[in-house]
């Protein structure tokens, strides 16, 4: 987009210039035409001019092409040709039509600086007639010193003003969009912020809202108190990340940091599922938990609950009604492979390599009736691959898919624990 605008802004400026060119050389072409005819060369003046009146008509048609923009500093040469031709023609070395020197000479030096004006220069010396030369190493007449001496100085005097307006207005143009990328970077650091926070907080929400509901229509006192812990484990959740939100606003960074420490994975993976409980029963989904009893890891506890809330979310949001969801657990020495596995609609291979970009929602799931902002499972990876892991998409067809985890395992020792299950 920037880009496309840069190119018009600078077709748009190439227009204007030989529109302004056209424009003199017609006034004055009428003014010698009327006021010496009879010591005007037509042939050599009409050279002139249609070298003009033909840069005029291409830059006219084809201003906005990337093409013409790459040859912009041979237009004001090329006026400069033209100009010298209409000036010869008026049987004169520097005339009323030679004036004109002035616009091309003044674009370049504004445009392109430096090596533009020595370019002009130097085509000016190599089209000036062989007496106007040989003046500057004689005797100057009276009458010359204007028109060999304070007309060209004139014109290196303004040449060279706008030569150092032009690199200033360009770096200022560079400061200025060095300044707009940091606030453009900034607005979207803070955007990015903002969104995963709040996709974040609506798991532990629609939980809280959910047990709070079943709280209000039971009696069962074992079942209210086991609702109760789990509007309390996600008022808790909610509050860690509202707590990181107020730090990454006043450190000024996106990301939010993580707070490492060992922690019954089991446990936090049986919490994850009672979260999830009433959204699995809405759906008639049964949750199955393969693992070991006790599975400690050195992560951070709430960061690493999100993206288990995000997996068993999406797998029953996903599922067929009736379905299965199942969690599972293989480890080695070092690691441990964290599987979630749905029953659902699948995902297309061709969403495969897309799933966790930024908002992007597979066709499946836009075909669903299901809400969604295509973040949870980008927000998911990034945390995976913040604790040294990874989330990765196994496999997935009509039959369901199946979403990993890996994690580094804690040392083997710990009697300290994090999360405790109800």
């Amino acid at each position: 987009m920037e880009r496309d605008q840069a190119r018009r802004d600078t077709g748009r400026a190439l227009l204007e210039f030989q529109g302004a060119v056209f424009g003199a050389l017609v006034i004055v072409g009428t003014a010698v035409l009327l006021s010496q005819p009879a010591a005007l060369n037509p042939f050599l003046y009409a050279a002139g001019a249609g070298i003009i009146t033909v840069i005029t008509v291409i830059t006219l048609i084809w201003h906005n092409r990337p093409g013409l923009q790459r040859f912009a500093v041979l237009l004001p040469l090329l006026d400069l040709l033209g100009i010298r031709l209409t000036a010869h023609a008026e049987d004169a070395t520097l005339s009323g039509g030679a004036l004109l020197l002035i616009l091309p000479m003044i674009w370049i030096a504004y445009s392109f600086g430096v090596r533009g004006v020595l370019a002009g220069v130097a085509l000016l010396v190599v089209t000036s007639p062989v007496g106007l030369l040989q003046a500057y190493g004689g005797d100057m007449e009276p009458g010359n010193f204007t028109r060999i001496v304070a007309y060209p100085l004139t014109l290196l005097i303004l040449a060279g003003a706008a030569g150092v307006s032009g690199a200033r207005i360009r770096r200022k143009k560079v400061q200025l969009a060095a300044q707009t990328a940091l606030t453009e970077q900034a607005v979207q650091a803070r955007d990015d912020l903002i969104e995963a926070v709040t996709h974040e907080l609506r798991t532990p929400l629609t939980s809280i809202l959910g047990n709070a509901e079943l709280v209000l229509h039971t009696n069962d006192a074992p079942a209210v108190e086991r609702r109760v812990g789990v509007i309390v484990r996600n008022a808790e959740q909610m509050d860690t990340i509202l707590a990181d939100l107020l730090l990454a606003r006043s450190t000024g960074t996106a990301l939010l940091g993580l707070h490492i420490t060992a922690t019954d994975v089991r446990g936090l993976i049986e919490n994850c599922v009672a979260a999830s409980r009433t959204a699995a029963d809405a759906r008639g989904v049964s949750i199955d938990v393969i693992a070991s009893d006790t599975l400690w890891a050195d992560v951070d506890p709430n960061r690493i609950r999100q993206v288990f809330d995000n997996l068993l979310t999406n797998a029953i949001k996903y599922n067929r009604v009736g379905g299965t969801v199942v969690v599972s657990e293989t480890r080695t020495v070092t690691m441990a492979t964290f599987a979630v596995t749905d029953t659902g609609c699948g995902i297309a291979p061709t969403d495969h390599a897309r799933v966790f970009e930024p908002y992007y929602r597979t066709e499946s799931a836009r075909r669903s009736s299901q809400d969604g902002s295509g973040l949870g499972l980008g927000i998911s990876r990034d945390i995976a691959r913040q604790h040294g892991g990874d989330l990765r998409l196994v496999e997935s067809s009509a039959r369901g898919s199946r979403f990993e985890l890996t994690l580094s395992l804690a040392p083997a020792g710990h009697e300290d624990t994090v999360w405790t299950r109800e």
